[in-house]
């Protein structure tokens, strides 16, 4: 018995109307397209328990209580087994001889619509912090160790306009006595904690075996440009400007420095990020934010008194480093009732975290006093002081990790990592918002074996299409440009982006057009720093000017590789001494730092490196995870089988498109399944992919390299090799040399 219920409410059903349903998966030409199962239209009458749900829809005046916009949750099933779970859409009304009414339906499978629940938001919006966290030393060395966040966060060593070089071997880039500041480390956010955010906050659940592992060490850049790191304080918010509420008479000379303790904060004064301690509370003093520059300007405006002149001297006091910053010393000797008039802006001076300014005079002679006239204003003949500039913090402020995620919309960050590591994302059939979310070759791997051989109808024809019609004569694997030097530099030289990998079809005179899958990331690719042997990131503006600071910086994904050796000085927490160590954080787009041909990489294509390594890894982005699919695609022995089958309601409750379908001798995958009706269990028509296993791209396959590196191949027989053909050799991005009768293949030299 068929039933359909919408919304938990059981719908009323002719017993001879037809409902054939159709499944189907994606195509060989748009492998992730979102794509949902769906009945025909097909008529339920408006009878009494009918039009309780749906309301007077045959009454073509009065509104009915059915919403045509809202999805309703439906299901169909057939003796108690669900055959399809969606929701229902109403397309059509039929009114006969004025009083009899059908209600025309059709039923789609819920998809998964990530993109429609993101929506537009940014990784900023992300909502991540719960993983703000204090700019020190302390922090940045629990990131290396993988304890802070439990690893969620690293902290990097890119150049992000600093254009660090080494000139000779003992002009170190870094020293004790030219330490790195917190600031010069860039944060880097775990890629699946983010993609699990998001999906979380968009109201889903998953499951994956690839999120759970695999990606632990792979991490996004956290840069929007500057120098430094955005905390939850920023310039603008720290500002102040104080002032006298009124005139402030009879300041008496002291032989040494007294503190000014009459200024105000209160309207029209400010003090945007309550770091004033105005005298109401009896302080007078500005406590720093966080380490950074700091600019103060000060402007004086009253006179002295009537007896003999003396001089003044104004600073600006640090009373927790016993610094200061003179303002001007003035001799008044000799004068009377003479103007103060001064207006000074200091220049930028290096503050730490908690330092405490205040502002000071003395007067030689205690006979002596001058006044400060204030008259609650700001204005040339009043008196008052302010943080005229910060710079970006340096060390101390709180980390806003959700501030510094690249300019990158939600749905971008994760429509990349599908196009990188060939995502699908099926919804559970019981819920479509919990997702299983694999690899595409994982999840077919994951399939269930059946045999349908029997099952298969004879009778009719059996269409077997080669996938030549389908083929694309170019398809291109790309990421987005970057903008940093070297990036620029393959660019200009080579006129692509680094790591792009292209697939090119001559020989099919049927294929035609291009298809491109392109990442909004750019590839992150460490090269050195000149003069030395540290790799990183040089996150550097290709351009001839002083700032080499990267305007408009593009997101990175990166490895995180430990901590390779190299001398390392950098400010303590309290930035009042340095501390040393013998290793560096170190990043980048292979999954170790010195990696071989069994490493990861997340070029989709084999590219010369910047920095020594011992072999290219052969598992690039397309060699991983979409050379199985695009051999599917591509192989002369690629089939496309459409045949007809009787399958029971169980059988079309229970397959997945994973599975693996037996016919005769061979072993096929389900694309779509059309036009089953569970009324009458007929003939369905099914269409299925030859599935080819793995093969070789070509006869001998890299699989080590010794310290020089020199490749060895292995045989399909499972042997070992050192010699190639140049075709297999050149053809995993290598250098082949044939000299003295050889067959040799070695690691291309970073360039």
């Amino acid at each position: 018995m068929l039933r359909l219920t919408l919304a938990e409410n059981d719908i009323e059903l002719y017993q001879n109307e037809p409902i054939n349903l159709s499944y189907q998966f994606s195509d060989l030409q748009e492998i992730n397209a979102s794509r949902s199962s769906f009945s025909q239209t097909f008529r339920v009458p408006l009878t009494k328990k009918n039009q309780e749900y749906f309301g007077a829809v045959n009454e073509i005046g009065i509104i009915p209580t059915w919403n045509p916009k809202v999805k309703v949750a439906a299901e169909l099933s057939y003796n108690t087994v669900p055959i399809m779970r969606g929701f229902a859409q109403v397309k059509n009304i039929y009114i006969q001889k004025g009083r009899y009414a059908d209600v025309e339906l059709v039923v789609f499978g819920e998809t998964a619509s990530l993109s429609r629940d993101v929506g537009d938001g940014m990784l900023s919006d992300v909502d991540l912090s719960a993983f703000n966290h204090v700019l020190n030393a302390t922090n940045i060395e629990a990131s290396w160790a993988g304890t802070l966040s439990s690893g969620a966060i690293r902290y990097g060593l890119p150049d992000k306009g600093h254009n660090w070089f080494q000139n000779g071997a003992s002009a170190t880039i870094w020293s004790a006595t030219n330490p790195l500041e917190h600031g010069d480390f860039t944060p880097y956010f775990r890629a699946s904690k983010l993609f699990e955010t998001i999906l979380t906050e968009a109201g889903y659940t998953y499951d994956s075996t690839f999120f759970g592992s695999n990606l632990d060490a792979l991490y996004l850049m956290m840069y929007r440009g500057g120098t430094s790191v955005i905390g939850t304080q920023t310039p603008s918010t720290e500002r102040m400007t104080v002032g006298l509420a009124s005139n402030l008479t009879g300041l008496t000379g002291h032989a040494s420095f007294t503190s000014i303790t009459a200024w105000r904060e209160a309207t029209p004064f400010y003090d945007t990020g309550g770091n004033f301690n105005d005298a109401g509370s009896g302080g007078s003093t500005y406590t720093v934010p966080y380490r950074g520059f700091y600019t103060f300007r000060i402007n004086l405006f009253g006179r002295t008194d009537d007896a003999i002149g003396d001089e003044i001297t104004m600073r600006i006091h640090n009373t927790t480093t016993a610094t200061e910053q003179w303002l001007f010393m003035e001799d008044y000797a000799g004068e009377v009732f003479n103007d103060i008039n001064h207006t000074f802006t200091s220049p930028a001076l290096l503050l730490n975290t908690n330092d405490q300014i205040v502002i000071q005079y003395k007067m030689q002679n205690a006979g002596h006093s001058f006044d400060l006239d204030g008259n609650n204003a700001i204005a040339q003949n009043t008196t008052w002081w302010q943080v005229l500039d910060i710079s970006e913090a340096t060390s101390g402020q709180t980390v806003n990790v959700s501030g510094n995620l690249p300019d990158m919309k939600k749905i971008d960050f994760i429509s990349g990592l599908q196009k990188m590591f060939n995502l699908v994302f099926i919804p559970d059939r019981n819920n479509s918002k919990h997702l299983y979310i694999e690899p595409l070759g994982d999840y077919l791997a994951s399939g269930t074996k059946k045999d349908w051989t029997n099952k298969i109808d004879l009778s009719k024809d059996i269409q077997v299409e080669p996938t030549t019609d389908l083929q694309a004569r170019r398809y291109e694997w790309t990421h987005s440009n970057g903008k940093d030097l070297v990036n620029a530099l393959v660019q200009k030289n080579a006129s692509r982006t680094y790591g792009r990998y292209r697939v090119n079809d001559p020989e099919n005179d049927f294929a035609s057009g291009d298809k491109k899958i392109q990442t909004a990331f750019a590839p992150h690719v460490v090269s050195y720093i000149p003069g030395s042997q540290y790799a990183v990131h040089r996150m550097l503006a290709d351009t001839t000017d002083a700032d080499k600071t990267l305007k408009d910086p593009l997101p990175r994904l990166a490895f995180w590789n430990v901590t390779p050796t190299g001398d390392l000085d950098y400010q303590n927490d309290a930035n009042t001494g340095v501390t040393s160590t013998t290793t560096y954080p170190m990043l980048s787009q292979f999954s170790n730092y010195f990696p071989t041909v069994t490493n990861d990489d997340l070029s989709f294509g084999a590219e010369r490196p910047f920095h020594r390594v011992q072999a290219n890894p052969l598992n690039t982005l397309y060699y991983k995870y979409w050379r199985p699919w695009v051999n599917e695609l591509y192989s002369s022995d690629a089939r496309i089988v459409t045949a007809y089958f009787r399958l029971t309601a169980s059988e079309i409750a229970t397959f997945e498109f994973s599975d693996k379908i037996f016919i005769k001798d061979t072993y096929f995958r389900i694309l779509s399944i059309a036009n089953y009706d569970p009324t009458t269990e007929n003939i369905v028509q099914v269409r299925l992919v030859k599935i080819l296993g793995d093969i070789r791209d070509c006869y001998y396959i890299p699989v080590s390299a010794d310290k020089n590196g020199q490749i060895s191949f292995s045989t399909p027989s499972g042997g070992t090799l050192t010699s190639a053909t140049r075709e297999c050799c050149e053809r995993y991005g290598y250098v082949f040399d044939g000299s003295g009768g050889t067959s040799r293949c070695f690691q291309n030299l970073p360039q």
